[in-house]
């Protein structure tokens, strides 16, 4: 969480950087009148795209606020009657992140998502939780050669999520392997998380490609529970 001061040092250089920029080139080329009042603004952040910024009714945001009256279902309610936002969800692209200032009450109000590729995530969560189960049928069934196999696959999709989510894109197991240790060093992701991917990786050529019978050793629960870990750490980046 940002305190007071950082989120008003963030405000001003949302202003600065891209919102009055903006607003200059657009009155230079008569799309904005000299007189405009800006009461919102929303920068978005698309990977491998130029920002967008929109302005005031460009903008489609949703409130919970607290009023200071009472009101009847229906009845026509001003900005006098308002008292406090308690909730605000802004409307952006699903793969994209956002910085959006909105002017409430002479008071400015900055709500920030820098998360990417939200929709892309949420397949990759869907395939996660399929390999999951069907890891956890396996199991039930003592396939252990399926079970390694697809406990690999369900924690190599979650641990790419991590990276989605910052507009990256997967790769290769390799790179993501490199990538999730490093992450799980700098403490992002439980350093367990990072070992068992590492482990899985091994098991499930020692299962797949019978070059060993290694994968026989293992602690089947031990693995099915980091999974699991794993997903729920990745559902979280969406929430």
């Amino acid at each position: 969480m940002l305190n007071e001061e950082e989120i008003k040092r963030a405000f001003e250089q949302a202003m600065s950087i891209w919102v009055n920029p903006e607003i200059e080139i657009r009155k230079k080329k008569g799309w904005l009148k000299e007189d405009f009042i800006l009461k919102i603004a929303q920068i978005i952040f698309t990977p491998n795209q130029k920002t967008k910024i929109k302005f005031n009714n460009q903008v489609k945001i949703t409130a919970k606020v607290k009023l200071k009256r009472n009101v009847i279902k229906g009845e026509v309610i001003f900005h006098s009657d308002l008292e406090t936002i308690e909730d605000i969800n802004v409307n952006c692209p699903p793969n994209s992140g956002h910085i959006t200032l909105i002017l409430f009450l002479d008071r400015w109000i900055m709500v920030f998502d820098a998360r990417y590729n939200k929709e892309k995530i949420m397949d990759f969560i869907l395939a996660s939780k399929e390999f999951y189960e069907s890891a956890k049928e396996n199991l039930e069934k003592n396939r252990l050669r399926p079970f390694f196999e697809n406990c690999w696959a369900s924690a190599e999709l979650s641990s790419a999520c991590h990276f989605l989510s910052l507009g990256q894109e997967y790769s290769n197991h390799r790179t993501n392997l490199e990538k999730f240790k490093e992450w799980s060093k700098l403490r992002n992701v439980d350093e367990k998380h990072s070992n068992a991917l590492f482990r899985l990786n091994k098991l499930r050529k020692s299962a797949r490609y019978l070059n060993s019978k290694e994968f026989e050793k293992e602690n089947t629960i031990y693995f099915l529970d980091i999974v699991k870990l794993m997903l729920e750490d990745i559902d979280k980046l969406i929430r």
